[in-house]
């Protein structure tokens, strides 16, 4: 039963802005699942609401029942309210595009973006999944993530080295975790895509462990200056104490101290 359920939610994640429709012929060679499984996954999705078939081209796209289960999450959690006018606040101020992730099970999820008004900016794809360990923001989490949490992420068969900037190796990962949750802050220069650089900072629960962060997205060569870095980290540590506490939870005393420090730089 529960590999089923793993199969319908690992289709599910293959619908994404760019790709919002699949052939069944298609999707079954994407997802490396046989075309039968697929087919039988699909007419479950379809039964419960969450895929839906368009009826001249027979290809498959999200269903309704994902909204649904978006507006249940927005109105009894409701970040979104808390969170974008802080990024529009970050993107004002740094002139820089601003976005707020929330952890998955195998990477960071965008919920929001805010871009800034000038022309040349860093677009963040919101269907796109954001690496754990490539990532300012997925480094954010899981520097300030539960020990199993971030055991899990790390134990992947093989991570992807996306640019030369990418660290793979495990040992080297999780002392940068420790570096990261010492400073209150991830900086990631070119470490996902080589014109761009993050910089982000955890969002808690009141379990006390990160669930989300909160993060900037430069172009690189604007980002290069120890005073563009120290300032996105002031604005993303800022924004991470102002939503963590707004959803009645108190960040970790590290991110208190770098908060303090970068205020009074």
């Amino acid at each position: 039963m529960m590999k089923s359920v793993d199969r319908a939610l690992y289709l599910l994640s293959f619908f994404t802005v760019q790709e919002p429709e699949w052939g069944l012929s298609d999707l079954a060679r994407k997802s490396k699942i046989d075309k039968a499984t697929t087919l039988r996954i699909l007419v479950a999705l379809i039964r419960n609401g969450f895929v839906e078939q368009h009826s001249e081209t027979k290809k498959y796209r999200l269903g309704i029942a994902v909204l649904r289960l978006a507006r249940v999450r927005e109105a009894s959690f409701p970040l979104l309210s808390f969170i974008n006018p802080v990024l529009d606040r970050l993107a004002e101020e740094m002139e820089e595009t601003a976005h707020a992730t929330l952890a998955a099970e195998t990477a960071m999820i965008t919920i929001a973006v805010t871009e800034p008004k000038r022309s040349t900016r860093v677009w963040v794809n919101p269907s796109q999944l954001l690496p754990f360990h490539a990532s300012a923001s997925g480094l954010a989490f899981l520097a300030f993530a539960g020990q199993e949490m971030r055991d899990t992420a790390l134990a992947q068969e093989e991570l992807v080295k996306y640019t030369e900037n990418t660290v793979v190796e495990v040992d080297e990962l999780r002392t940068r975790l420790e570096q990261i949750k010492t400073r209150g802050f991830a900086f990631s220069p070119g470490t996902f895509e080589v014109e761009s650089s993050g910089i982000a900072a955890p969002i808690f629960s009141n379990t006390g462990d990160a669930f989300g962060a909160i993060a900037i997205a430069g172009v690189s060569s604007r980002m290069t200056t120890k005073d563009q870095q120290m300032k996105a980290a002031r604005l993303v540590i800022e924004a991470s104490v102002e939503i963590s506490r707004a959803i009645g939870a108190e960040p970790h005393p590290n991110v208190l101290r770098a908060r303090k420090e970068l205020l009074d730089a």
